[in-house]
């Protein structure tokens, strides 16, 4: 079995997914609003725009709250992380749905995402369980 709790987070399976949920939100975006900066998407008066921005947003964050959650000093602190993730994962799937009603055509690219992100979830769970452990 792998280690699970290291100084060395970046070795993680999950730390990994995270960084696979970035680039592919990333990448979606990007083709959803023919390639605008994150900035312009966050300030268009388009809504697919918009969730796009924020899906950037979100998932940019996953991989540094992973990181703090193997490195929190205490129960509670790693508690708080966790939580922090789940809200995260659960704005991401609301993002995911909010673009699919803002006309987005490519739904199978949501549909990855969302598997990937179910995925992660996963990940977390098993993760998180193994890290009481410790």
């Amino acid at each position: 079995m792998a280690q699970v709790f290291s100084n060395n987070t970046n070795q993680t399976p999950v730390y990994h997914k995270a960084l696979e949920i970035f680039k592919l939100s990333r990448a979606m975006a990007v083709h959803f609003t023919q390639d605008k900066h994150v900035l312009e998407m966050s300030i268009s008066s388009c809504p697919k725009n918009r969730y796009a921005g924020d899906l950037i947003n979100e998932s940019l964050q996953l991989a540094p709250v992973v990181a703090s959650i193997a490195t929190a000093k205490n129960h509670n602190s790693r508690l708080e992380r966790v939580r922090n993730i789940k809200k995260l994962s659960k704005s991401l799937k609301l993002l995911c749905k909010n673009l699919e009603f803002s006309g987005v055509r490519e739904s199978e690219f949501l549909i990855l995402l969302k598997k990937e992100i179910h995925l992660f979830d996963k990940m977390v769970i098993d993760w998180i369980q193994q890290l009481r452990k410790i």
